[in-house]
């Protein structure tokens, strides 16, 4: 029997027409006046307690390193109850998770104290969260604004069709700033594996709380990026209106949430870390040193990739170039390509020793990432570079291994570090790949702090044998990867990627070959 419908399908060119015709073009920003963070008044205790503590420095800034997951979120939340004029958050990610969560409740509370509250959000991050922001925007003391955003609210897809190159370029930095006198900038984004508060996989990563000058041009960059024309509120995007009851009832939800965490796991571990112990008692330590804020400028996203006049890069570079004793770098995504492997080996050829300390295959949550590093791993080899690469396994391993206190099974690196000379030390979301240097726009604070520096190496250097795999080339020209059991210290020799899985193993090998590395 045949059924006939009267109903006519329609071809699939007009459906993808319909569908391209969804993604319509941004509309231009809508006109609005400058927008600053509040002058610093000296008239509330974090202002005073800054101001005197760096008086007999004129010029310098006070840091503090945050190298343990806990210690950082504890140093976002401690920064946000203390907050008394404004809050300046900028991120790539911003997870709607517990950490995430707990986070806006903290930055809606500050809000409701009177605390002016800007979160500028990269659209990558906001993917499917309009009605979240759109809430969070509806309080009076808070705005939103997304950067670089996608027309298209739900179907990305064919916008990366006819916006390659525009859409592909993001805002990767981070930072968040209190009363414009604090601020936090380095490598984490705001999500549970950037917290050590995942069930089943965290990031190594670091920060750096830095306060007096050097806040002025974060927060300066800051507000480069937020009057840009390149973010749009997130009230101009969104395809739909918040009520008032609405956004109340997002508010309402989000304090219910914090009030069912405050005697769950992840907050009972926060309590006792030592953060907020040396923040009581006046004990956190601090260097007072000269430190230089690099960031990319935001038209990067729109210029030419060759053109470097608003790159972080020209300013980072000549360290590079300098060292003659010690270069240690430590960076999750690590593509130097040939002029990198060049740098890297006059480092070598001046005496220097050069350390790279990056994911494994089994580490690296980008497979084709791994598979373009990969080809520069026999050049920087016989340049006389060290490479080590991250376990994915680490049983047993605890705080003093680059930060995390968790015993967690699954570790990936996500540190943006470089340590010039044990001298000065670039902590930031600078990867040392094509997409970081080129496409995306990204931040960093340079200390010049021996102090600092040394401590971070030590802690690095130490642990690297229980920690990482070595890579070495053997007499026959071939890698293999030299690892130590922490419990046992027996030395084990494996002849291809430990603990990678075929699947691993595969889409790193067939990536390799695809003329994509100028996008990772």
């Amino acid at each position: 029997m045949t059924v006939r419908s009267n109903k006519k399908t329609p071809p699939l060119g007009l459906i993808l027409i319909f569908l391209l015709s969804g993604c319509a073009s941004l509309a231009p920003p809508v006109e609005r006046d400058l927008q600053t963070t509040p002058a610093v008044a000296n008239d509330t205790e974090l202002d005073r307690v800054i101001a005197a503590t760096l008086a007999p420095f004129p010029g310098n800034s006070g840091a503090h390193f945050l190298k343990d997951g806990l210690d950082a979120f504890a140093a976002r939340l401690a920064g946000a109850d203390r907050a008394s004029r404004s809050i300046d958050a900028q991120y790539y990610l911003f997870h709607d998770d517990v950490t995430g969560r707990l986070l806006a409740h903290r930055l809606l509370s500050a809000a409701n104290r009177g605390v002016e509250v800007r979160l500028l959000l990269d659209d990558i991050g906001a993917r499917g969260r309009d009605s979240d922001f759109l809430a969070l925007d509806a309080h009076p003391n808070i705005d939103v604004r997304i950067f670089n955003p996608f027309a298209n609210r739900r179907f990305r897809l064919f916008e990366y069709l006819y916006r390659f190159g525009v859409v592909t370029r993001r805002m990767h930095n981070k930072s968040m700033i209190i009363d414009g006198v604090v601020a936090i900038a380095g490598g984490r984004n705001v999500g549970d594996e950037y917290y050590d508060a995942h069930e089943a996989s965290n990031f190594l990563d670091m920060d750096v709380m830095v306060f007096g000058s050097a806040v002025e041009d974060i927060s300066g960059q800051y507000d480069e990026y937020w009057n840009s024309r390149f973010s749009y509120s997130i009230g101009e995007l969104a395809k739909k209106q918040m009520t008032r009851d609405e956004a109340g009832a997002g508010w309402a939800q989000l304090a219910q949430y914090a009030e069912m965490q405050k005697d769950g796991v992840y907050l009972t571990r926060l309590r006792e870390t030592p953060f907020f112990d040396h923040l009581q008692a006046g004990t956190l330590p601090v260097v007072i040193a000269p430190a230089l804020v690099l960031s990319d400028r935001p038209e990067k996203i729109h210029l030419p990739l060759e053109d470097d006049s608003t790159h972080l890069g020209p300013a980072l570079w000549p360290l590079f170039r300098q060292v003659s004793e010690e270069l240690l770098i430590l960076n999750p995504y690590f593509i130097p390509g040939h002029d990198g492997v060049a740098a890297l080996a006059e480092a070598v050829s001046r005496g220097g020793r050069v350390i790279v300390l990056t994911n494994s295959l089994a580490s690296n949550d980008v497979a084709i990432v791994h598979g373009h590093y990969a080809k520069y791993r026999k050049p920087l080899l016989r340049a006389g570079v060290e490479i080590y690469e991250l376990k994915v396994d680490r049983p047993g391993i605890n705080s003093s291994d680059l930060g995390t206190e968790a015993d967690e099974s699954h570790m990936s690196l996500h540190v943006k570090t470089f340590i010039f000379d044990r001298k000065k030390t670039f902590i930031g979301s600078l990867n040392l790949d094509p997409r970081s240097v080129y496409q995306n726009t990204e931040l960093g604070v340079i200390v010049e702090d021996i102090g600092m520096a040394e401590e971070i190496a030590v802690i690095t250097l130490d642990r690297l044998p229980d920690i990482a795999y070595q890579v070495g080339l053997d007499e026959s020209d071939r890698l293999f990867w030299l690892g130590r059991n922490p419990d046992t210290h027996e030395m084990t020799r494996y002849h291809r990627e430990p603990e990678a899985g075929i699947f691993q193993r595969i889409l790193a090998a067939v990536s390799r070959v695809l003329p994509v590395e100028g996008q990772l």
